[in-house]
């Protein structure tokens, strides 16, 4: 149990454990499982991380259009801490709204329950506080199931919590450790709040220089109750794809950053994967190295396997695949078609089969130049070749440790490219849209590393770089799901890391990194409104109403990403950590 805030203020002065909280009542309904599959119907809250469980960051809501949006303007602002200039405390996370009752975490695993049913303040109703170590940085939503709140505390402290949505108090606490043999625990870490699915809570863990794992705990009392795992193991198909004697598998990352999207009708979680490590040495985990930078589908009752698909096997630029799968249905060949759609890092959107992971479509939506292109059929790069251990793809472009010759100006920029900033799909345009940030990059090693277990290592060393080759182009871009093809795009002052909302008022929403909250037309692309917070923001917006009246909220205080950025200016943004809510 929590036991950080333990005095309960109200009338009864009463002593409590694990919350602070004013002695009132603030109930909201109870979210069940059938309001989580429905939730895209309530357009009054925000339920989930991405708004609905098919992950596409959409509102109904149309109050605020185009017509009107200029005249949004601050209603209230209101401070949740958790900012710490010394540690690595990044808000990346989003509100979870019911009733006009918000939920929010900060990194220092700090749980707030708001009381914003006024539209002018926040009145902080509880606050749970799991006495995490060290503040550090966690994503999407904590979760929302029945009258209860399920949450990570932060990045390297592994519990879950399971939080009583009306008093604040904590039910119990579980520990998440892996339940695993091998001894390379340095870097088992989780960044991404649970999903709520059924009586099922959907974890992953984040580790890059060890194996990763998505996890279902019993939402009753926490037990764990399947794994699956990144990374094959010994008599596992795909660990034959971790050729060597030296357990690179076991360090081999393919970490999960992002939560999943979930399809009642397959009884599907979707969710991709990162890069395999050391990425900056494909020689050292020789073979396609399953499955990392892989679309993942996964039975929410069993945590097996359904289908994959590898984008890049062997890869070597840190161009993983995890921003959040989109679900929805599109024509394929004259037949409606559920499919998974994304913007991957590497520069491609991909239209997959949602039901077995067939390959339908994929182009470009930036500048590429890693590989010559894809197979049309397969979806593979043109210059993969499955009976080689090591890949080479474009010429000259995949890294070769020691050889500072090889991957130089590589296309995109791995950093910013679409990752961990949401999309949005807009069902009746038939269009995904996303911010982030364009460029190309060169890297470098100066030797390989030995064929040795690196097993219960912080890091694989080395004298290694990577720089952005200029300065990185904040972009949103706009594609046509039908075909998979870029229609359209706009280019903003400073990079995109805190995602796009969509919204039934023809309005895409995001924040640039030096605090500028914009709303766009999302037919032309042009900025129609603007408001900045002085801070960096890289956490999503989000939409929601009460009593008919519509707001749009976004959390500040995000991470300082001046020099991934080639922007030395932004260095001088500093953290400050609030929700602020707009409105008509």
């Amino acid at each position: 149990m929590t036991r950080a805030l333990a005095t309960r203020i109200g009338m009864a002065g009463v002593v409590a454990t694990g919350a602070l909280a004013l002695g009132f009542s603030a109930a909201a309904a109870p979210v069940t499982y059938e309001r989580l599959l429905n939730a895209q119907s309530e357009s009054h809250n925000w339920l989930l991380p991405y708004g609905s469980y098919n992950n596409n960051n959409h509102s109904n809501l149309s109050q605020i259009n185009i017509n009107n949006v200029g005249d949004l303007r601050v209603k209230f602002l209101h401070s949740i801490g958790g900012a710490d200039y010394q540690t690595d405390s990044r808000f990346q996370m989003s509100p979870a709204v019911n009733d006009g009752f918000m939920y929010i975490s900060n990194p220092w695993g700090e749980t707030f329950k708001l009381d914003v049913r006024s539209g002018t303040r926040a009145t902080t109703l509880w606050i749970n506080d799991a006495e995490a170590e060290e503040g550090t940085r966690m994503r999407g939503s904590v979760a929302l199931l029945d009258n209860f709140i399920y949450m990570f505390p932060a990045q390297y402290d592994l519990r879950m919590l399971k939080i009583d949505a009306d008093s604040g108090e904590t039910v119990w606490e579980v520990p998440t450790i892996m339940p695993e043999a091998e001894t390379g625990r340095l870097d088992q870490r989780r960044t991404i709040h649970p999903l709520a699915v059924k009586d099922i809570l959907i974890g992953a863990t984040t580790g890059t220089t060890r194996r990763n794992a998505v996890s279902g705990f019993s939402a009753e009392d926490g037990e764990r109750l399947w794994d699956f795992w990144t990374i094959p193991g010994p008599g596992v198909p795909g660990h034959e794809t971790w050729a060597g004697d030296w357990d690179s598998w076991l360090t081999g990352g393919a970490a999960v950053w992002t939560q999943g999207a979930f399809d009642p009708d397959t009884n599907l979680y979707y969710v991709g994967t990162g890069e395999p490590s050391p990425w900056y040495d494909p020689e050292f985990r020789p073979g396609d190295n399953l499955y990392s930078v892989t679309n993942l589908a996964i039975d929410v009752d069993t945590g097996e396997l359904a289908w994959y698909f590898q984008e890049i096997p062997d890869e070597s630029w840190d161009y993983d695949t995890v921003n959040p799968k989109m679900i929805y249905d599109t024509m394929v060949d004259g037949v409606s078609v559920k499919v998974q759609g994304h913007f991957s890092r590497n520069g491609y959107y991909y239209t997959l089969d949602a039901a077995n992971g067939d390959f339908i479509t994929a182009s470009t939506y930036t500048n590429v130049n890693w590989t010559a292109g894809l197979d049309p059929k397969t979806g593979m790069p043109i210059e993969y070749d499955p009976n080689v251990l090591v890949q080479s793809y474009a010429p000259g472009m995949s890294m070769v440790a020691g050889d500072p010759e090889t991957s130089m100006n590589v296309c995109p920029y791995f950093y910013g490219m679409p990752t961990l900033m949401p999309a949005t799909y807009d069902a009746s345009r038939q269009m995904a849209y996303i911010g982030a940030q364009a460029g190309c990059f060169s890297q470098t090693l100066d030797a390989p590393y030995p064929h040795e277990s690196f097993v219960g290592k912080s890091s694989f060393g080395g004298e290694r770089d990577r720089w952005i080759n200029g300065q990185a182009v904040g972009t949103i871009w706009a594609v046509d799901t039908t075909t998979s093809k870029l229609v359209q795009k706009t280019r903003v002052q400073y990079s995109i890391y805190s995602g796009t909302l969509g919204t039934s008022g023809g309005l895409l929403f995001t924040a640039q990194l030096d605090g500028r909250i914009s709303a766009f037309d999302k037919d032309t692309l042009t900025e129609l409104w603007a408001f900045n917070a002085g801070t960096p923001i890289t956490s999503p917006p989000i939409t929601y109403s009460v009593d008919g009246r519509q707001y749009v909220a976004i959390l500040t205080g995000g991470q300082n990403q001046s020099k991934m950025a080639g922007r030395p200016e932004l260095a001088l943004y500093k953290r400050s950590p609030s929700i602020i809510v707009f409105g008509l």
